[in-house]
């Protein structure tokens, strides 16, 4: 028996007049990047804040975080070193800051990290003494790099030694202790075969780790990693939320949707995926522009899964034509954050950002 819908209330957070491409959690900060100019209060009024911007994501109010940047900011690390930050923009706080850029998590200072990027980073990951970057750079301080570069979190200085080659955009990077996950639209890390669109390299060379094989067809958008599990978030006809086994890579389920999904998040119990789609299709089965042919359910740019890939009641339809672009999760505060290009939650105005306690 389908269960009655549950309509989700995003929390009373403040909102953007532009759209949110990129979210990081900090302990109870959790920090925004993306294409606007202001932020907009409970009251309506709007504060300056140009493409980055903090909320404390216990009340939900706009902190005094407050760096410029005079680009799209396309992704965010933070950590308690710093806030790292990377993507279309020229300069940081006034000073020259080729795509990448370094803020105190707290004054939004700017560090001395600095560097000349040819191409744009993605995604970015700290991890084990190292910054990761990917996206779709080709070179670093002009030193050739194939989408991929490191760099040390010490001293900030391109590491030398860290050099997988990608043949297409790296879109999303998960770094642990003794793994890099790689997901992107590539069809091969390092000239291997079985590596396709998410590939795993060891962090300290930069060589694929041969266990995981992937043999996912289409871009990946982004990637979550809970204990085992592998969460991708996948384009193509349609579009698709992957679990898979994180030292494998075997498929333990996929659930399609009519289109793009940007980006799949999990807080406990509940899997959280969100984008450009309309339906989630009862099967595999989609036409040459997406559409469900077997059967679908309604739910537009954010649907909520259980941990076999069932859909759940929860019900957050978001609106516009991208709709959801990013999203974060903090199991610590038992929250997801969404941000994009939507305007509304539920048909109720909600401007590009809305987080929810799950």
């Amino acid at each position: 028996m389908a269960h009655a819908e549950v309509r989700a209330s995003p929390e009373s957070t403040v909102t953007f007049d532009g759209a949110i491409q990129s979210m990081a959690y900090l302990g109870d900060r959790l920090y925004l990047g993306g294409d606007f100019t202001h932020a907009i209060d409970t009251t309506g009024k709007l504060v300056a804040r140009t493409r980055l911007a903090a909320i404390d994501a216990r009340t939900g109010k706009l902190l005094d975080w407050n760096p410029v940047a005079d680009g799209r900011v396309r992704a965010i690390a933070a950590t308690d070193r710093g806030v790292y930050v990377g993507g279309d923009f020229g300069a940081v706080n006034g000073y020259t800051r080729d795509n990448l850029a370094q803020l105190d998590p707290v004054t939004g200072a700017l560090g001395p990290f600095r560097h000349s990027v040819y191409g744009h980073p993605h995604a970015i990951a700290v991890s084990g003494g190292r910054i990761y970057v990917g996206g779709t750079i080709t070179q670093v301080d002009r030193q050739p790099r194939s989408r991929l570069a490191a760099f040390d979190l010490a001293t900030g200085a391109l590491d030398p030694q860290w050099k997988p080659t990608a043949q297409d955009s790296v879109n999303a990077i998960v770094a642990t202790g003794d793994r890099i996950l790689l997901g992107g639209a590539f069809m091969q890390v390092n000239g291997l075969k079985n590596t396709a669109r998410i590939a795993v390299v060891d962090p300290q060379t930069g060589a694929v780790r041969p266990a995981f094989r992937s043999t996912i067809g289409y871009a990946v958008s982004s990637l979550s990693l809970t204990g085992s599990v592998l969460y991708a978030a996948v384009a193509g006809k349609g579009g698709r939320a992957m679990a898979l086994d994180a030292t494998t890579g075997a498929t333990k389920w996929t659930v399609t949707a009519d289109g793009d999904v940007q980006s799949v998040v999990r807080v406990n119990d509940t899997i959280v995926m969100g984008g450009h789609f309309d339906r989630i299709c009862k099967s595999a089965a989609v036409g040459d522009k997406g559409a469900c042919q077997e059967g679908s359910t309604g739910r537009i740019k954010l649907a909520a899964l259980d941990l076999s890939g069932r859909l759940l009641p929860w019900l957050a339809d978001a609106n516009g034509v991208m709709g959801v672009e990013t999203m974060a999760a903090s199991t610590r505060l038992g929250k997801i954050a969404a941000g994009g290009s939507f305007t509304q939650i539920n048909g109720t105005t909600q401007r590009r950002f809305a987080q929810f306690r799950l």
